[in-house]
Formats: structure tokens, sequence, C-alpha cells
């Protein structure tokens, strides 16, 4: 009479307040057989600026025990640019404190991010932000101390948290290609989880000719690469998969 339930893998996702981008881009890619579930971080300041980026990582472990209950597989701390303030360091605490609260493994997407970029042999980066030059200085530096050579900085200066999902795909691909057209880099990293990336991916990649990892592709690729199904990995236009292939990550 009534159709099997379809068994779902169930994932847990962190995200500031203000981002109402990372779970609508992770709905549009995952197979229909892994669902996304978002809490979302609050915090006091709206502010694109290192205080408050602070808080938001000090608060997620309060928020990710509303997921306690939920039966998540893995738990995915959607805010790069918090993994940033305290350095890899810092990064893993955050990673370590939800996973310990919630009982199941945590992954940050800057860790991912770097995964990511190491899985298309990328050592010199051109990175692109579309925070203030502070916290965009903060992901160069995040990037210099996992071992990778950041060739140029472009950013938007968008300040305001709640402004980034409003930020025009025009505005963040010429933001790549300013950032691409200063020296010879392997691949361009674009941070960020709270603006839209993946209708540009396709588009910078044809122009560039290099891999494009956006903060929410990585952390897309990190979720599949966890539960050993990234064959199934799709991101717009991303050839992500044919990047991995050609450099050997994958056959």
């Amino acid at each position: 009479m009534f159709e099997a339930t379809i068994a779902t893998t169930r994932i847990g996702l962190l995200v500031p307040s203000s981002n109402a981008v990372m779970e609508v881009e992770f709905y549009r890619s995952l197979p229909t057989d892994i669902s996304v579930h978002t809490s979302h971080i609050y915090r006091a300041s709206a502010a694109v600026d290192a205080q408050a980026m602070a808080e938001t990582g000090r608060n997620a472990v309060q928020t990710a025990l509303s997921l306690s209950q939920t039966q998540v597989a893995l738990i995915v701390y959607g805010h790069t640019a918090s993994s940033y303030v305290n350095g890899p360091a810092g990064d893993a605490d955050i990673a370590r404190m939800v996973g310990e609260a919630v009982g199941v493994p945590a992954m940050t997407t800057a860790s991912a991010a770097v995964r990511c970029l190491r899985s298309v042999g990328a050592k010199r980066v051109w990175l692109a932000a579309p925070y203030p030059m502070g916290p965009t200085r903060s992901a160069a530096d995040f990037l210099t101390a996992h071992g990778f050579e950041v060739l140029s900085i472009e950013c938007l200066g968008v300040a305001h948290g709640p402004d980034l999902k409003h930020v025009p795909l025009q505005a963040t691909y010429e933001m790549g290609l300013r950032a691409a057209a200063k020296g010879q880099a392997d691949a361009l990293f674009m941070s960020g989880t709270g603006v839209h990336t993946i209708g540009v991916i396709g588009e910078l990649e044809k122009a560039l000719g290099k891999p494009v990892i956006t903060a929410n592709l990585a952390a897309l690729w990190g979720t599949l690469d966890h539960l050993g199904c990234t064959d199934r990995f799709s991101f717009g236009e991303s050839r992500l998969l044919e990047w991995q292939r050609a450099h050997g990550a994958i056959s």
C-alpha cells in the first residue's frame, strides 16, 4: 500500500545565523538519499571581523547540541572565516569540540578546503574572498600555515554578514578573474560559505583553465569523501573529478 521509505544518510550542518546559501547549495548538489539538517549559530554582531568570527566559533558547540538527536553521520562546520581566526590548531579544536559534544565525527569547511586543494595537486593558489581585507588576510595566513603559496589576494570588502547572500555572481566571477591575473597558480580558492558560487564555477574554470575550489564545493566534496562516495560528487559545472583524475588522486 505504501512505498518503502528510502534509506537516508543524514548530515548536520552548522552555519552562522546570516547564512542562507550553504544549505541551498548542498541540497542542490547532494545525492537524493543524503539529507542535510541545518542549525544556525547565533552571534550578537553581524560584522565580518575577527571578534564576530571568534564569537561564532565559541557558540558552535552549543548550537551543535541541537542536532544531538537527529542521528547524523557527520557534522559539517560551515564557516571558514571563524576557522581562520586561531589558525590550523584553532580550526582543529572546533571540529574536535563539536564532534565530542554530539558524539559523531565533525569536519570544518576550512579543513575540507585544504584537502580538496591538495587532491588536485595545488601548491600555489590564488585566493578570493567576499570579506574585508582583514579576514581575507587571515585566510591567506591559514593557507600558508598549511603549506600553500598564496600568489594573490582579492576581496569584495563585504563587512555586514547578512549582505553576503546578496553578492551577485558577476561580482564573484570578476573577483576570481582579478585574483588569477597575478602569477601562475595551480588553482583558485574562493573562501566564504555565505556567497553563491555554484553558478559561477563552470565559467571561471573555462576562463582560467585551472581548478576552482570554493568553500561550499570543498565542504560538499569532503562530506562525500567521509561517506566514501566521492564518485557521486556534483556541484554545478565543476570539473573537480576531472582535475583529481588528472592529478592521480582518483582512477
